[in-house]
């Protein structure tokens, strides 16, 4: 907890620094920390055009697999079950049923 404080008073003396210097000074600070935005910005976008890739890439290739395995389609009672889904309201909730053992404590091996 300790470091959290040290840690904001750090910052409030840099900000304190910062918004005491003239404007012509902080905006000679912004145009020199442009390039650095820029670029973060930038990995930002080509993180994001590879994720695209690698779905666009990955997604049709793993509906093909699924259909040439035959693992895509659906079990033969599994449209039943989907009629009991709508019973609890929405169609992602689903009926579990568990069976809990309790083991007496004599049994449990202590």
């Amino acid at each position: 907890m300790v470091r959290v404080v040290e840690y904001y008073t750090r910052f409030q003396g840099v900000r304190n620094r910062l918004t005491g210097l003239p404007p012509w000074a902080r905006f000679l600070l912004f145009l020199a920390s442009l390039p650095g935005i820029l670029l973060i910005a930038l990995s930002i976008l080509a993180f994001l055009a590879s994720l695209l890739a690698l779905l666009l890439l990955t997604v049709p290739l793993y509906r093909l697999l699924k259909l040439v395995t035959g693992t895509g389609e659906q079990a033969p009672g599994a449209e039943t079950r989907d009629s009991d889904a709508a019973d609890f309201g929405s169609p992602g909730r689903k009926r579990v049923e568990a069976t809990i053992v309790d083991v007496p404590p004599a049994e449990q091996g202590m």
